[in-house]
């Protein structure tokens, strides 16, 4: 009899567990809502991926989507964007910030109107924002550059680095981070120069071509950003530099395939961006719902289950993209 209270009392306390978690993870779709999403800029292929996941995820939310951004990496036209959202009474707005602060009085504006507002990718300041939606670690994402580069330019590599502007959120905690590990762990690696492509495979091209005839040492490029990783790349290629130099990055599979292959780009650490867009939604859906705390835990399906530290969540571990396994991935 005892032995069978006991197995009651399990099963109720399992029981109630499942219901507690079924109750956390459950997301209330009955109204519909509209949610943007404003990348940097539009055509750049990583936020081609993640709009690709949030459409996705869209449709089962019942979520009206919107994808809209300025056509270059102006911090300026994603405040125009966002005041034209907030105008049209946007349940939610995501955004990859240009810059962090420009942005800032515009989504306290739209936060003080009841509007849901989630970072991702590049943060804004934290007082413009309900969540944050970080791609992966800062220290994880800055020792998988560096090690990408010791591993095939070695310990005592010339470093050029080839960021997008100069204000960009996400690429200065990373370049940090490259900077922090690399003077710890790799002493005689030396950053030569940091130039700026603008997010434009053109301009990115042309500042990965100055870069190798100004610093003929140089044997790596680090380009965090999908335009300045293959604009890196098509430099080295073009001055037929490959086996003596090599790109490493940011960038979505499809965009450095070819580049990979042709061993200019060895190892370049990103992660799923398609699964991001995914998540971006479900954040803006359980924050526009009033759903998600500061701290907190919650599950997507086909995705896991996240946890809210201080209104952060971290997407992901950094997924390298090599010879042997880009082909396992189409976007």
């Amino acid at each position: 009899m005892k032995s069978l209270i006991k197995m009651l009392l399990v099963s109720a306390s399992l029981g109630a567990m499942a219901t507690a978690a079924h109750a956390q993870t459950s997301i209330d779709t009955s109204k519909t809502i509209k949610v943007a999403m404003v990348p940097k800029l539009i055509g750049l292929s990583v936020f081609k991926a993640n709009e690709q996941g949030a459409i996705e995820a869209a449709k089962s939310l019942n979520i009206n989507f919107l994808y809209t951004g300025p056509v270059t990496a102006s911090a300026q036209g994603q405040v125009d964007i966002i005041n034209s959202l907030v105008a049209r009474k946007f349940d939610a707005i995501t955004v990859t910030s240009n810059n962090p602060t420009e942005l800032a009085p515009s989504l306290k504006r739209a936060m003080a109107q009841g509007i849901a507002v989630v970072s991702y990718d590049s943060d804004v300041s934290p007082d413009a924002r309900d969540f944050f939606i970080q791609n992966t670690a800062y220290p994880a994402m800055g020792k998988a550059l560096v090690d990408s580069v010791e591993a095939y330019a070695g310990p005592n590599a010339q470093v050029a680095i080839l960021s997008s502007t100069p204000d960009a959120a996400i690429q200065n905690a990373w370049l940090g981070a490259v900077k922090t590990y690399m003077a710890a762990t790799y002493p005689n690696m030396k950053i030569v120069t940091t130039q700026y492509g603008q997010s434009s495979p053109s301009l990115s091209l042309s500042a990965g071509l100055n870069i190798l005839h100004a610093y003929p040492q140089v044997t790596a490029i680090i380009a965090p950003d999908g335009a300045a990783e293959v604009g890196a790349a098509a430099a080295i290629e073009k001055l037929g530099l490959q086996g003596k130099v090599f790109a490493t990055g940011a960038s979505d599979p499809n965009s450095i395939r070819q580049y990979v292959k042709d061993g200019v780009i060895k190892a370049s650490p990103l992660w799923d961006e398609v699964g991001e867009g995914k998540l971006v939604m479900y954040v803006a859906r359980l924050a526009a719902n009033h759903a998600l705390k500061s701290d907190d835990t919650f599950t997507v399906p086909g995705l896991g289950t996240y946890t809210v530290n201080n209104k952060v969540i971290i997407f992901s571990k950094p997924l390298v993209f090599t010879a042997e396994n880009i082909d396992k991935y189409n976007f």
